[in-house]
């Protein structure tokens, strides 16, 4: 149970460093290598080396939600799998939120965290935002 409890406490950090458009906060939050998996149409495998190489992915991320107006993140829904007391998988519904409160869009992420010794840290995932994401982006420009 204690590592049901850690994970909570690890999204919301994660989700505060979104919220605060933060994105070396961000990039804190991963273990290197992690490897990212989403499908855009085309399922993509992508290996992140080094935190250096994905910080600009993240600024482009967070530049992207500000964008369209992101304010905050809700988690809809968290399931969470201890696999072992330092490793563990969390399926996430994510909703993203503007400032008035209303949803932009949901999202599904499963993430599997690893505790290295310096508390959890994402080492992977796998997810459906980004055509969400694009949608989200098509609809400003022609509302913007």
């Amino acid at each position: 149970m204690g590592e049901i409890v850690k994970v909570r406490e690890f999204v919301d950090a994660y989700r505060m460093a979104f919220e605060a458009f933060d994105a070396p906060a961000i990039a804190d939050l991963f273990f290197y290598p992690c490897q990212m998996t989403s499908d855009a149409g085309e399922i993509t495998v992508m290996t992140v080396p080094a935190r250096d190489l994905w910080l600009p992915q993240i600024e482009r991320l967070v530049e992207a939600y500000r964008s369209i107006g992101v304010r905050s993140a809700e988690v809809v829904e968290l399931q969470v799998v201890e696999l072992t007391p330092r490793l563990a998988q969390a399926a996430i519904t994510w909703r993203l939120v503007d400032g008035s409160g209303q949803p932009l869009y949901d999202f599904h992420a499963a993430y599997t965290l690893a505790d290295p010794g310096t508390g959890l840290r994402i080492s992977a995932i796998a997810h459906n935002e980004s055509p969400r994401l694009g949608a989200a982006m098509a609809r400003s420009r022609v509302l913007g």
